[in-house]
């Protein structure tokens, strides 16, 4: 029998990290399913998830334990089951001045009108004209039974106003 695992981890950026995870994996009758792998300052970190067999579960946790001997920090967790089914997703792009609290601001707009998250992505970078640092964050989000659209986009808008952002939502 198979089952899904996550393996997240993080290390300093150096070439190989990834071709020593994969080698791990297969050494481990494994099979490499998603991931979502980014250089975040000088480190590099991620999140994969694979199907391996059952009885390898406990060797290949323990080799990971063992990568900690050459920089490389790294967790094996159950992926879990599935969430209840999603209606549909819309895609948000939001960007603007950079300050504390965006992210924070957003996702508790989002969890009170009762959408999920199901990728974010984020960066701060300079803005073209003035030089000041631009906040970018571009996310799939899943609606659900009471997920209250009109709610979403009424706290999006003051958001937007209150924190001088462009918030787009668009349907996928």
């Amino acid at each position: 029998m198979t089952t899904r695992v996550l393996i997240s981890f993080f290390c300093d950026d150096r070439p190989g990290v990834i071709e020593q995870l994969s080698a791990l994996i297969s050494d481990h009758e494994g099979n490499w399913l998603d991931s979502q792998l980014s250089r975040l300052g000088g480190r590099f970190a991620g999140v994969l998830q694979a199907q391996i067999p059952q009885a390898q579960h406990e060797p290949l946790n323990s080799a990971l334990n063992d990568l900690s001997g050459v920089g490389i920090t790294a967790s094996l967790t159950d992926a879990g089951d599935a969430s209840e089914a999603s209606l549909g997703t819309q895609r948000l792009t939001l960007m603007g001045p950079d300050r504390p609290g965006i992210v924070r601001e957003l996702t508790r707009a989002l969890r009170s009108a009762g959408f999920n998250v199901r990728s974010m992505k984020t960066a701060v970078e300079t803005a073209p004209m003035s030089g000041e640092p631009l906040f970018r964050a571009e996310a799939s989000i899943e609606l659900h039974e009471g997920s209250r659209l009109d709610e979403l986009e009424w706290k999006l808008d003051a958001m937007a106003e209150t924190m001088t952002l462009e918030i787009d939502l668009i349907p996928d």
